[in-house]
């Protein structure tokens, strides 16, 4: 009985651990504030970032740190001129405008360095992202991939960059029974979204950003 007793606060202690090890959308961002994080996750809340912010985030990941950055459609997340993209351009990546609206049309992930099978995940209105290494795209009409909407990058000393141009998987959003390309445009009461996969998604994701190796992965292909 001590035994079980001691495996279950072994345990959560772990788990209480493994959860400071991430930080979501500080409200300030500092070298300080970064001492002791895997896990540096940003959006899609709208906010400027100063210099100083921006060369904290970067030391962060070029000293083995992992960055997810999640944006949404410009009507959610605006793309501020001192926004996100200033701190994504520090690994060759930006996001783009907004993609032609096309209503739960979903995205897919390839089967690859990240994830390790095709990935059906929810897209609804979002955009694209440009450099990096691509593994999602969105699909158009009819259901063909299209546009960037998830992409890596990988710096020295294992630092890892992920960014997704649209924010439903990160919401947890998509289940099995929702269909492409049905529902009420822009009325997610009156919609099931497309994307059974988003909730593994985004675990594979930030498994392979915090799991990460001093050495490169090889690329995806569409």
């Amino acid at each position: 009985m001590t035994k079980y007793i001691g495996a279950i606060l072994l345990l959560v202690a772990y788990n209480s651990f493994a959860q400071s090890d991430v930080l979501k959308n500080p409200k300030k961002i500092t070298a300080e504030t970064l001492q002791g994080i895997t896990l540096l996750e940003l959006g899609p809340r709208t906010r400027a970032f100063d210099s100083a912010e921006i060369e904290a985030v970067a030391g962060f990941v070029r000293q083995g740190g992992g960055l997810l950055v999640v944006i949404d459609e410009e009507r959610r997340s605006k793309l501020l001129p001192n926004g996100i993209n200033s701190i994504l351009t520090e690994f060759g990546m930006e996001f783009t405008a907004d993609t032609e609206y096309l209503h739960n049309c979903g995205a897919l992930a390839k089967a690859g360095v990240i994830n390790k099978a095709d990935r059906e995940v929810a897209y609804s209105g979002g955009r694209t992202v440009k450099g990096g290494i691509p593994f999602g795209w969105r699909l158009d009409a009819k259901g063909k991939v299209a546009e960037t909407y998830a992409a890596y990058s990988e710096v020295g000393n294992g630092g890892r960059v992920v960014a997704l141009a649209e924010g439903m998987a990160n919401l947890g959003m998509g289940t099995a029974s929702g269909e492409r390309l049905s529902g009420v445009p822009r009325n997610p009461s009156k919609t099931t979204y497309w994307g059974k996969d988003s909730k593994v998604f985004m675990q594979e994701i930030r498994n392979w950003l915090i799991n990460r190796q001093n050495k490169s992965d090889a690329g995806d292909g569409k």
